[in-house]
């Protein structure tokens, strides 16, 4: 388990330090608590350039998206067909990360559980690449 820097508020200026999974479930619940479609960016604190993995958190709908970036590849969550996303592939969702909003594919919304497991994951692995949702790849630049 690697400590994470995460940011997500624009009233600070320093991100919050998670060291514990505790610690990550309260950023979590706190966004998940705010209005609309909210981005945590995550990455590990001892290796910054390691990997981008964006949280995207839509509390009132019970769903979120997942961005990761790391060892020059690019992936988008993708829904299953066991949790479809209420989007269609070919339209976008607008996550906000602080006051900047950020396109995902339509069909990248997947249950809120599994957006946690995934951050967990991060975490717990050091910054790579999380195993579970399912995973698409993202276009040269972000959507």
């Amino acid at each position: 388990m690697v400590a994470l820097e995460a940011w997500y508020d624009v009233d600070h200026d320093e991100p919050a330090m998670i060291h514990t999974a505790a610690d990550l479930d309260r950023v979590l619940d706190t966004v998940a608590g705010w209005e609309g479609r909210v981005i945590v960016e995550l990455f590990v604190a001892d290796d910054p350039r390691r990997a981008i993995f964006d949280v995207g958190v839509y509390g009132q709908g019970e769903r979120g998206a997942l961005y990761y970036a790391g060892r020059g590849e690019k992936w988008f969550s993708r829904g299953t067909m066991a949790a479809p996303s209420t989007v269609s592939p070919a339209e976008r969702l607008s996550y906000y990360y602080m006051t900047s909003d950020t396109e995902y594919p339509g069909d990248s919304e997947i249950p809120l559980d599994v957006v946690r497991r995934a951050a967990h994951e991060y975490m717990r692995t050091g910054g790579e690449r999380p195993t579970s949702p399912t995973w698409q790849a993202a276009p040269d630049r972000r959507v």
